[in-house]
């Protein structure tokens, strides 16, 4: 039973999800921001609980990821439609993880069942920069900070990160054997 604890954990990150959203919609950035540090926490401990323990799952291993994707991109919307962000980011978002999604699918259904795809170190990366961008706007929109100059630097880092990801995962899966392929 114990090794269900990482999952449950992620599922609990999933229902977060839509009250970080209506905290944002709504410019409640203080409530926004202690969920989502919650959700961030949440998901380093999930992952740790996961490793450190053998407690990995199948389940887990798809729920994960896609409970980071539904965090990140709603809180993403929440900031664009509120101006705090660009667009243009959360497109260059939306199009990476589309991508990914879209590519571990076909491959687990048309090239190998079973197929869950393996987080790649600069992924990690991108996520955490992602959730630290979120998190410094919205700390400045709650505090008033002025933050634009680590605001940019990560919009930059965020962008970089969402490019070479993308491209990794993209190596990774051209590496993968294909459907009649000895394996």
């Amino acid at each position: 039973m114990l090794k269900h604890i990482p999952n449950l954990i992620t599922a609990a990150r999933m229902l977060l999800i839509p009250w970080i959203a209506l905290a944002l919609f709504d410019a409640r950035y203080a409530e926004a921001a202690v969920l989502f540090a919650v959700a961030v926490v949440s998901d380093g401990v999930d992952g740790f609980l996961a490793r450190r323990f053998g407690w990995q799952t199948r389940l887990g291993a798809i729920l994960d990821p896609l409970a980071d994707k539904a965090m990140i991109l709603a809180a993403m919307v929440a900031l664009v439609a509120a101006g705090l962000l660009p667009l243009w980011l959360l497109a260059l978002l939306l199009v990476r993880d589309l991508g990914i999604v879209a590519g571990a699918t076909h491959y687990n259904f048309f090239v190998h069942d079973g197929f869950v795809p393996r987080p790649l170190l600069i992924g990690k990366l991108h996520v955490f920069l992602v959730a630290m961008l979120i998190l410094v706007v919205i700390a400045s929109a709650w505090q008033g900070w002025v933050l634009d100059g680590l605001r940019d630097a990560l919009m930059v880092l965020v962008a970089l990160t969402t490019v070479l990801s993308a491209y990794g995962y993209y190596r990774q899966w051209s590496a993968l054997p294909r459907k009649g392929a000895a394996v």
